[in-house]
């Protein structure tokens, strides 16, 4: 008979989680605010791509003053670089995970809208200012 009462308890503290687990769906949560912070970060990095496409400029004139192959050869360098960062973030956004996380948040504010108000970037001016948040 006490054989049997143990193997019950082990049942039952194996369906209960400790205080510091997490269940899958809240792990999936994690997983998703993840991505979500990837893609503001990616996001935020898009706002500052011409002026970094356009911060060596002033050196490349200075060292080259006579050379305007030199500054073009420089600015085509920087728009190839600043092409693939765009070609990045857009293949993170419309990737099948983003899809999936935007769905999912978007079915989540559907099915419970009280007190979740709908964010608008004019509302936020300074959203993607990194240092402001």
């Amino acid at each position: 008979m006490m054989a049997s009462n143990d193997s019950q308890e082990m049942k039952e503290s194996q369906g209960r989680l400790s205080s510091n687990e997490e269940t899958p769906e809240e792990q999936q949560l994690q997983r998703d605010l993840k991505h979500l912070e990837l893609l503001l970060v990616r996001c935020r990095d898009m706002r500052t791509t011409i002026p970094r496409m356009l911060s060596g400029m002033p050196e490349v004139a200075r060292n080259n003053p006579n050379s305007r192959e030199a500054m073009f050869g420089e600015l085509v360098n920087h728009m190839k670089s600043a092409g693939s960062e765009i070609q990045d973030f857009a293949a993170l956004y419309t990737s099948e995970e983003s899809k999936k996380v935007l769905e999912k948040a978007k079915k989540s504010h559907a099915a419970n809208p009280k007190g979740i108000k709908t964010w608008f970037y004019h509302d936020h001016p300074d959203w993607a200012n990194v240092t402001s948040q």
